[in-house]
C-alpha cells in the first residue's frame, strides 16, 4: 500500500472513529412502543420538531432492528431521537424501567401497568398523556350490499364463521370473508375490540389493505376490514358498527369525537419528571406545527377542524330541536376517571385530550368565520348513574360545568342542556361505558 493510500486509510479511520465517539457522546430523546406509532407517524412528528427547534444536518438512520435514529445537530451539539418498534407493552415497560423518555401506545396502560409504573406519576395527566393522533378500523362490504350496521356480536359471529349467510344479520346470499394477512393494526384493534379470544375463520387472504378493497369492490358478497387510513374506493362502503348503543358510521366527525367504536388514540406517556428535550417534543406534537406533521405522515391528527350539521340527528325530539340548523364541532368533552396520583384524586375534571380540546375550541371560535356565533353545549351520561333521573342530573352538571369553563374564557353559550342516557354509545355497565357515554358535545350556531 502506498503512503498516500495508507494516509488516507488513516485519516477515514480517524474520522470514523470521532463520529463513533460524537454519537456515544450525543444527547439522546428515547422513544420506545408501538410498531404503527414507529413506523411513520413518530419520525414525521420529530424530524419536523428537530428542523423547526433550530437543528440542521437531520437524517434517518437505520441502528439496528426495529429502531430508527434521527440524527442532528444544533450549534455543534449533535442528538439523536432514538424511536423502538416494539409493542406498546414494551414501550410502557421500558418507560418504567427508565430505558425510555417517552412510550408510544395504541392503548391506554392496564390497571396492572398502572400498578407497575406508579412511580411515574399520573399518567392520566395532560401533562404526561398526550394524544397524537386517531386511528380505528372501518369494516367494509360492497356499496350493493343491503346491510347498513352491525353489533359487535354480529361481527364476532361474521369473523368467526358462525354467520356463513347473510340473511342471518339481513343481508342475502352467501358470506364472503376478507382479510389482510399477518399481523397488522386493524387486526389488532378488532382483536381487542370485537373477537375478545374467538378464532377467525377461513378467509381469503391478501397482501395489505389495498388489495382487501379492490377485492371487496369486486365482490357483492364480501366484507372484510382496514384501517381507517385506507381509502375504499366507489364500490366499497364502510357500515356503521354498534357497541351496544346507537350505531355510528367512520365519518370524519365521528372519529374525531371518537364517537365511532372502532376509533382509537395514538398516545405518548412521559414520567412526571420528564426531561426538558422530550417533554419540548410531546408538547410540539400537541401544536399545530407537530399535527401538520401528523397529517403529513398519513394519520388524523387531533386539532380542531371546522364541524357540520350530520345528515341524520340520533336522539330524542327535544334534542333536534335544540339543536336546530347548528354544526356540530368535531370533538366530545370527556373526563377522567383514574384518580392515578398520590392523593387517589384526579389531576384534572376532564381527560388529558378534553384538556387541550378546551384550548383549542376557544381559539377556533375567536376565528374571524366565527365572530358572532354562539355555542351550544349538550351533556350526556351513563345509565350506571343509577336510574334515568340520575342520568339526567349528571347529564346537566356535566354540560354546565363545561358551559361555566367556555363562559369564563370569554366565549358565548347560548345553551346548556343534559340529555341523560338517551343517545349511549355503549351498552351500559361495561368496562368503559362510562367513560364512554359520560361526554359533552359542543355545537355551533
Amino acid at each position: 500500500m502506498s503512503r498516500v493510500a495508507r494516509i488516507t486509510v488513516l485519516l477515514w479511520l480517524l474520522c470514523a472513529s470521532a463520529l463513533a465517539h460524537a454519537q456515544m457522546d450525543a444527547e439522546r430523546v428515547r422513544i420506545s412502543g408501538s410498531q404503527t406509532m414507529a413506523a411513520r407517524l413518530v419520525p414525521a412528528v420529530a424530524e419536523s420538531w428537530l428542523r423547526d427547534i433550530g437543528y440542521q444536518q437531520i437524517r434517518r438512520v437505520a441502528a439496528r432492528a426495529s429502531v430508527t435514529e434521527i440524527h442532528a445537530v444544533r450549534d455543534g451539539q449533535p442528538l439523536i431521537v432514538e424511536i423502538a418498534g416494539t409493542s406498546s407493552a414494551r414501550g410502557f415497560q421500558d418507560l418504567v424501567d427508565g430505558n425510555a423518555h417517552i412510550a408510544m401506545m395504541t392503548r391506554r396502560p392496564t390497571a396492572a401497568e398502572l400498578d407497575a409504573g406508579w412511580q411515574l406519576g399520573d399518567l392520566a395527566s395532560h401533562d404526561q398523556e398526550f394524544v397524537l393522533a386517531l386511528d380505528g378500523v372501518a369494516v367494509v362490504v360492497h356499496r350493493d350490499n343491503p346491510i347498513a350496521k352491525l353489533d359487535y356480536a354480529q361481527l364476532r359471529r361474521l369473523f368467526s364463521g358462525q354467520v356463513r349467510d347473510w340473511r342471518d344479520v339481513g343481508g342475502r346470499g352467501a358470506v364472503h370473508l376478507h382479510t389482510v394477512a399477518g399481523t397488522n393494526s386493524a387486526r389488532d384493534v378488532m382483536d381487542e375490540r370485537v373477537m375478545q379470544g374467538a378464532s377467525y375463520a377461513p378467509a381469503t387472504e391478501h397482501a395489505d389493505g389495498e388489495a382487501l378493497v379492490r377485492a371487496i369492490a369486486a365482490d357483492p358478497s364480501g366484507i372484510g376490514f382496514v384501517t381507517l387510513r385506507q381509502p375504499w374506493g366507489a364500490n366499497v362502503r364502510p357500515i356503521a358498527v354498534s357497541d351496544g348503543g346507537r350505531a355510528v358510521s367512520p365519518t370524519r366527525l365521528a372519529v374525531q369525537s371518537e364517537d365511532y367504536p372502532l376509533s382509537r388514540r395514538f398516545t405518548l406517556y412521559g414520567s412526571q419528571m420528564m426531561g426538558a428535550l422530550s417533554r419540548s417534543f410531546a408538547l410540539y406534537a400537541m401544536g399545530q406545527r407537530g399535527q401538520d406533521a401528523v397529517t403529513q405522515a398519513g394519520h388524523a391528527a387531533v386539532t380542531l377542524r371546522p364541524g357540520y350539521r350530520p345528515t341524520t340527528l340520533v336522539g330524542p325530539n327535544d334534542y333536534r330541536e335544540l339543536l336546530g340548523t347548528a354544526t356540530r364541532v368535531p370533538l366530545s368533552l370527556r373526563f377522567n376517571f383514574s384518580g392515578n396520583n398520590d392523593s387517589g384524586v384526579a389531576s384534572s375534571v376532564y381527560d388529558s385530550r378534553a384538556v387541550r380540546d378546551l384550548d383549542r375550541l376557544d381559539a377556533f371560535m375567536r376565528l374571524p368565520m366565527n365572530r358572532g356565533k354562539r355555542l351550544l353545549v349538550i351533556g350526556f351520561a351513563d345509565l350506571g348513574a343509577g336510574s334515568q333521573v340520575a342520568a339526567t342530573m349528571m347529564s346537566n352538571d356535566r354540560a354546565d360545568l363545561v358551559a361555566h369553563e367556555l363562559m369564563a374564557r370569554g366565549l358565548p353559550v347560548l345553551h346548556a342542556r343534559g340529555m341523560g342516557a338517551q343517545v349511549p354509545l355503549m351498552r351500559a355497565g361495561g368496562p368503559n361505558a362510562r367513560y364512554r357515554n359520560e361526554r359533552v358535545e359542543i355545537w355551533v350556531l
